[in-house]
């Protein structure tokens, strides 16, 4: 009895550490494909979930991957703080194994726009930065050339989204030495619109947040290609 058990244990420990070696393996190989394909300085990690790996990678499928980075590339336009959550991933150990093909049936994440992105759409000398209390403001000198003049401005901003455009409203604008009549106009000057840049992996936008640094756009996508030649 006591062979049996100590033979057994012996087998559960082989199975753990094949199990833990495989898991490192496919998230290893799924980390250096995402860094490839986003533009990342290095590896985001990327974490499978469940208490067991060898059975969802021998059935090929997996419920939940976890793939976190702090920047990525996408058509020249960079993101930071992505996070990523797929689910009923098909992922087959033989495509791990050579030519990796790697399919999210639903894909849930997140990525952050620096400001500079919207700064560039600001007249010169104005830009938008986080206050003391974590809120977006447009802060700078603004010329105004139908008056030959230029003042300081200071507004709250609000935002929001239709489809992939991103509408960016001054609230509350405060104008220097200009004469007070000029608000409208130092308005219409602050606020624009632009297309926000696609996002990493392809998702679709369904809300954003503005946060410390930039605006944190959520989507979702589904059929993701997560590794592979259509992988975005």
């Amino acid at each position: 009895m006591r062979k049996f058990l100590v033979v057994l244990l012996f087998f559960l420990a082989v199975v753990v550490v094949a199990d833990i070696a495989a898991r490192s393996f496919a998230q290893n190989t799924i980390a250096e494909q995402s860094a490839q394909h986003l533009g990342m300085s290095e590896d985001p990690e990327v974490s499978i979930e469940g208490w067991a790996f060898l059975p969802q990678a021998l059935g090929g499928t997996y419920s939940e991957i976890n793939i976190d980075s702090d920047s990525a590339t996408v058509d020249g336009h960079t993101f930071e703080q992505i996070d990523a959550s797929a689910r009923d991933v098909e992922a087959p150990l033989a495509e791990l194994l050579s030519q990796p093909e790697v399919t999210a049936g639903q894909l849930d994440g997140s990525a952050v726009v620096p400001y500079t992105f919207l700064n560039s759409q600001l007249p010169e000398g104005i830009t938008i930065t986080t206050d003391d209390d974590g809120e977006p403001r447009i802060n700078g000198e603004l010329a105004i050339p139908e008056m030959n003049i230029s003042t300081t401005v200071s507004s709250g901003a609000e935002f929001s989204v239709d489809g992939d455009t991103l509408h960016v409203t001054p609230v509350d604008v405060e104008i220097g030495d200009a004469p007070s009549a000029m608000s409208e106009t130092v308005t219409q000057m602050l606020a624009f619109s632009v297309q926000v840049p696609e996002l990493p992996f392809g998702l679709q936008i369904t809300d954003l947040e503005a946060v410390s640094g930039g605006m944190r756009i959520s989507g979702t996508g589904e059929d993701v290609p997560l590794m592979g030649s259509e992988a975005v």
